[in-house]
Formats: structure tokens, sequence, C-alpha cells
């Protein structure tokens, strides 16, 4: 993995995942809901070496609501 493969994933996860989300958590039985759930699932994978911390950030959201 180069170093631009874990800026990218970090910028993805945090900037892009993480503060669209952090203040406005959508309610768990709406398509919005199911969004984050599936992109999380897309950002595991294409950052497999970020797995625990999207995983937290996305039990962290969960919680919230």
């Amino acid at each position: 993995m180069t170093n631009e493969q874990v800026r990218d994933g970090f910028n993805e996860v945090y900037n892009q995942f993480w503060n669209k989300y952090k203040n406005n958590v959508p309610q768990k039985d709406s398509q919005e809901w199911d969004q984050i759930v599936d992109l999380s699932a897309k950002l595991r994978e294409s950052y497999p070496f970020m797995k625990e911390t999207i995983l937290s950030l996305v039990e962290e959201l969960n919680q919230r609501k």
C-alpha cells in the first residue's frame, strides 16, 4: 500500500463519510441508513486496513440515534 492510498483512505473515511453523517444521523429504518451501511461495506473493501475504524464509526452513528 502506498502513502497515497493510506492518505486516500483516511480522507474518504473521515472527511467524506464521517463528516457527512456525524451531525446528521438518519433514522435506522430509512433508505439513507441503508446507504450508510452499503457505503461502509464499500469503504471496508477499498481500505481493509481501516476495517475496524469504519465499523466503529458506524456503531457510533448507530448509538447516536
